[in-house]
């Protein structure tokens, strides 16, 4: 009796275990799934974003690009880049996001910079709005870029390569070959709001 006792016990304490193992991992299992369908789901998102953005940007005309170090203001000695966008196409464009590639001689990526061109430009005169908590909620003042206007945009080269940097410095007749920066500029479209 006093065998039959112990294994009823060890039986059921076993039985419990593996339940609650069981449990554990059909739980855990479901979090997995609803984890993986919000990433999917994320993916997809983006996706769709990076679809729309290569779609409507056969109407967006960047020209223009241009980039230097600023010889006057505020900015006066920091590279930047400057251009002006033009929407051809039939609706309005906000939240514009674009990908500046700076490339070798050999046609290759050497510093890519995302860039906002609908966020005020720097140096000019738009007023800065100061962040204050609980009294209203802060956003950029961004233009919207409506059919058929042209905006022009200027934003500093944040974390400039030294390579690219020395070879804005030096200008058109750079005194020695430093990098390999060949003075290319190439663009494309990441994402856009549609209204």
């Amino acid at each position: 009796m006093l065998i039959k006792r112990k294994s009823l016990i060890v039986g059921l304490v076993s039985s419990i275990v593996i339940a609650l193992v069981l449990i554990t991992t059909l739980v855990g299992y479901f979090i997995y799934l609803e984890l993986k369908s919000g990433e999917f789901g994320r993916v997809y998102q983006e996706l769709l974003e990076k679809a729309k953005a290569k779609v409507y940007s056969k109407h967006l005309d960047i020209f223009g690009l241009d980039a230097r170090i600023e010889n006057t203001g505020a900015l006066k000695g920091k590279p930047i880049i400057e251009g002006a966008i033009t929407n051809n196409g039939p609706r309005d464009v906000a939240n514009l996001v674009i990908k500046l590639s700076f490339l070798d001689r050999d046609s290759a990526s050497i510093y890519e910079l995302t860039a906002h061109p609908q966020e005020p430009a720097l140096g000019g005169t738009v007023f800065t709005r100061v962040y204050i908590p609980h009294l209203y909620s802060y956003t950029h003042p961004t233009a919207i870029l409506k059919p058929a206007q042209t905006l022009k945009f200027k934003k500093i080269i944040a974390g400039c390569p030294t390579e690219v940097f020395v070879e804005l410095r030096e200008g058109e007749k750079p005194t020695k070959s430093f990098g390999r920066w060949s003075g290319k500029l190439i663009y494309e479209v990441i994402s856009l709001d549609l209204l």
